[in-house]
């Protein structure tokens, strides 16, 4: 739902010409809030609002929001699905609401409670609030980060927006690109935790807020977290399989609060088909919505319509994503996104989004499942990691030699970069080595085709200054935890907002479609997470409590006990054929030159190998793709 836009001058007002440059800033998010724009200035504050509405369809709940007293000034993208809860805990102590939004729960919330309101939301959200008679700028998003926020602090005064490309169109401003975090986003796939492709434009980390005052004082503070492992609970299987179903109920109810129509995202998945189960337990006439794929390795349709017939849905329609839909959908990522993101189920995503708009205007996802609950395949992994990684030198070196005789496949998940993933991690303390196992290269690979930087740069060390150190960073607060619950604390804080939940809301954004994750409720959140990891992984089961929970709720065995199968395409394949002219055209060497970012011919090397089967590096290649995609897109941004 919607897109922000503020631009705050701490001494001086707003000119004109200003004014005008963030009405364009504004505008460019139109995707975001296609059904109203307003905006609001006084002095040196201008807020912009495009709205999507979802609830109360009525003017009176546009933004920017203003209380009856006229002391504030709202602007939010996102909803908060308590707001009926909320509102008739305000009301009982004198409030009074003109609308029946969640935008002016929100409002009166933090008027109330103060800044720790946002601990009372269950929503996904990030906007701000501005209060007038004390000049202070409250900036916050969401615990997951499911809704982005960037902002640029400079000599005068600071920016914010639900999207990058909103500053970037701003002409006052010199934008150049970040090589650190270019190099970053190399090895991760994406610009993780507060990077951006721009230098000085930042993320603001999820469960976070930043407080402006008058003079140009910041302060940015963390106001919520949940650590795996934090106040265990001593509870049995079927008390946890009940307690989850009982927090997921109640979930599931409330993302299905909406005045407009909406639906469930069905891949066929465990995640997916347990909110299937649980929204239409609620409303027998919910709708489910899939994607058929040619490739009959990346091809879920079969799973979802037998989860479909099993619970009886009424309307459920699948969308066939042949070879030119996936290029179709391609180009249209590649000629609207607006930061670098390497998953290729982002394509996967934006067709579904596409396919669906005429159908709906908000969706319910499976999103978290996995990060909350051990459902990924490097779980696996944990356990012989500690011998792994007390392995000499020379024989470490031996066994990722003995690896790459394994024969390259571009199947999903072959065995060989299955093997060499895992092995990427060592040698490492956890926090690398989390991060290497998710990583499409290693630091040494990075560090041949990122010559320009410092070698110092790709040491595995983690230590300030490195490819690695943000992540040693936002792992203090789970050190001393077990090996499982500092893996689940790394892709909750990493993995899950800049990985699933970016592209899940700039795909389906694109299209004004709100996507809406019940696993991300601030209760299931910190319910899983007070689990016993044995309720999470059993042996070589992972996601133990919801297959559990799926068996009990009756669905189909095959479906409960299933491997997990990601929502994308077979783009290793496909760079070989249908996707070759473009890898081509955005991999040709004059075309990275200018840039100094990489070296062309070590790149040229990677494709070789990749063309001729000798090594299977998608990840590597798609992540070049779409940065120089993006590039082309914002020549502003200078060089290095």
């Amino acid at each position: 739902m919607c897109g922000v836009f503020g631009w705050v001058s701490w001494d001086k007002p707003l000119s004109p010409d200003e004014l005008s440059q963030a009405k364009v800033a504004l505008g460019s998010l139109a995707h975001r809030g296609p059904d109203h724009c307003e905006d609001w200035h006084e002095g040196g504050v201008y807020l912009g609002h495009q709205r999507l509405k979802i609830i109360d369809l009525s003017n009176e709940a546009n933004q920017p929001f203003a209380d009856p007293q006229d002391r504030y000034r709202l602007i939010f993208n996102g909803e908060i699905y308590n707001y009926r809860e909320l509102r008739r805990e305000l009301e009982q102590v004198g409030y009074t609401f003109r609308t029946s939004s969640d935008t002016e729960v929100l409002l009166f919330a933090i008027d109330h409670w103060g800044d720790d309101a946002l601990l009372r939301f269950d929503g996904m959200f990030a906007g701000a609030l501005f209060d007038r008679r004390t000049q202070r700028h409250l900036i916050f998003r969401d615990p997951l980060g499911q809704k982005p926020l960037y902002y640029f602090v400079f000599d005068g005064g600071l920016l914010y927006a639900s999207e990058l490309r909103a500053l970037l169109v701003l002409k006052r401003f010199h934008w150049r690109l970040d090589p650190e975090a270019f190099g970053r986003y190399v090895l991760n796939a994406y610009f993780a935790l507060e990077d951006t492709p721009v230098a000085g434009i930042r993320k603001l980390l999820p469960g976070h807020r930043l407080i402006a005052r008058r003079g140009g004082e910041i302060v940015i503070e963390r106001y919520w977290n949940s650590i795996p492992g934090d106040g265990l609970l001593d509870i049995g299987e079927d008390d946890a399989v009940a307690e989850f179903s009982r927090l997921m109920n109640q979930s599931c109810e409330r993302v299905m609060r909406s005045d407009v129509p909406y639906g469930v995202f069905l891949s066929g998945g465990i995640d997916s088909s347990l909110v299937a189960d649980f929204c239409h337990q609620t409303n027998p006439d919910i709708r489910c919505f899939s994607v058929a794929m040619g490739e009959r390795d990346f091809d879920e349709s079969p799973k979802a319509d037998q989860v479909a017939r099993h619970l009886g849905i009424g309307h459920h329609q699948t969308f066939m994503m042949d070879r030119q839909s996936v290029l179709t959908a391609m180009d249209g990522v590649f000629g609207t996104i607006d930061e670098p993101h390497g998953d290729p189920g982002f394509i996967n995503t934006y067709f579904l989004a596409q396919s669906c708009r005429p159908h709906l205007t908000a969706a319910i996802a499976g999103d978290g499942g996995d990060e909350l609950f051990a459902g990924y395949l490097p779980f696996a992994g944990l356990r012989p990691a500690p011998l792994i990684g007390s392995l000499p030198g020379p024989l470490l070196s031996l066994v990722k030699s003995l690896s790459r005789l394994l024969p390259a496949s571009d199947t999903y998940l072959g065995l060989r970069f299955l093997a060499e993933s895992y092995l990427q991690g060592f040698p490492g303390g956890s926090a690398a080595r989390f991060a290497l196992w998710l990583a499409s290269i290693s630091p040494e690979e990075l560090s041949e085709i990122c010559r320009h930087q410092d070698r110092g740069f790709f040491a595995r060390s983690a230590l300030p200054g490195t490819v690695l150190s943000p992540f040693s960073a936002i792992m203090e607060p789970a050190e001393g935890k077990a090996a499982i619950e500092r893996f689940l604390y790394f892709y909750q804080k990493v993995f899950l907002p800049e990985f699933v939940c970016a592209h899940t809301d700039r795909a389906a954004m694109q299209f004004g479609l709100e996507v809406r994750a019940p696993f991300l409720s601030p209760s299931i959140i910190e319910f899983a997470n007070r689990l016993p990891s044995s309720l999470k992984m059993r042996g070589r089961t992972l996601k133990w409590l919801l297959r559990e929970t799926a068996i009990q709720r009756g669905l189909p065995r095959s479906i409960a006990t299933q491997r997990k199968q990601g929502f994308t395409f077979p783009v290793a394949r496909w760079l070989k054929s249908a996707m070759r002219e473009r890898m081509d055209d955005l991999l040709a060497p004059e075309e990275w030159s200018a840039d100094g970012l990489v070296e062309p011919n070590v790149v040229t090397a990677y494709k070789d190998d990749h063309l001729a089967n000798r090594r299977n590096s998608y990840r590597l290649l798609y992540n070049l793709m779409v940065f120089r995609a993006w590039r082309r897109r914002f020549p502003q941004v200078s060089s290095i």
